[in-house]
């Protein structure tokens, strides 16, 4: 075979399997952004009305209403935590506002590695009251101003759920940080890929976490809901 033929018979197979590695990546990273995309699908019936938006192969966002109240959905990859599985953490955010109130973060069980939590912005710290989580970090950044700790205590049932991590209110509403997942070990320790088995949301769970953020807000405002 002569030489020059052999080369291009090179040059077609390279570029022949470029082509074909090419259509897998594409077929795999719309498998991925389809899935993802679907992770709030199960829950979909609990809103009057609903927006999802996704960039790219990222988790979507939703922004709804739920029982006549505005809700911001997210979920945020946690890969940060040293020697962990990374974590898929769910955002439940009722966006109502607290007017006049100081931020109070409650965040359980710390790592130091929360960077989706503002509790290390937030100057004074506070001890854990009875009832709460003891290894619990408190912080606000006006003890004068923040929440009523008296009706707060009356919802920290919601860290009797390990998988709660985080209660969070400010003068825009209240937000509840729960975890959804941890990555698959052997993806990511062979490949440090962060593959999640929960496909999606738990439409029970969704619904148990935005009642809570209701029911502390409603709590903290004394409003009543119509009978």
């Amino acid at each position: 075979m002569p030489a020059e033929l052999f080369w291009i018979i090179v040059a077609a197979a390279s570029a022949a399997g470029i082509a074909i590695l090419a259509a897998m990546y594409r077929r795999n990273r719309a498998a991925v952004q389809l899935r993802r995309g679907a992770i709030f699908a199960p829950a979909y019936d609990l809103f009057d009305s609903y927006r999802v938006v996704q960039g790219g192969v990222g988790y979507p966002v939703l922004e709804g209403q739920y029982r006549g109240r505005a809700f911001h959905l997210d979920v945020i990859v946690d890969t940060l935590t040293f020697r962990k599985i990374p974590v898929l953490w769910l955002r439940v955010s009722l966006l109502a506002p607290l007017p006049g109130v100081a931020p109070l973060d409650i965040l359980a069980r710390p790592q130091n590695t929360e960077f989706y939590s503002p509790a290390n912005d937030l100057a004074h710290s506070l001890r854990p009251r009875a009832g709460w989580p003891a290894e619990a970090i408190v912080r606000t950044d006006d003890p004068q101003h923040m929440p009523d700790l008296s009706v707060i205590d009356r919802h920290m049932a919601v860290f009797e759920r390990p998988a709660t991590k985080e209660l969070l209110v400010t003068a825009k509403g209240v937000r509840l940080v729960h975890m959804l997942d941890q990555a698959r070990r052997a993806e990511y320790l062979v490949m440090r890929q962060a593959e999640f088995e929960q496909a999606s949301v738990d439409k029970a769970l969704l619904r148990e976490l935005m009642d809570r953020t209701i029911a502390l807000h409603n709590d903290l405002t004394g409003a009543r809901e119509p009978e």
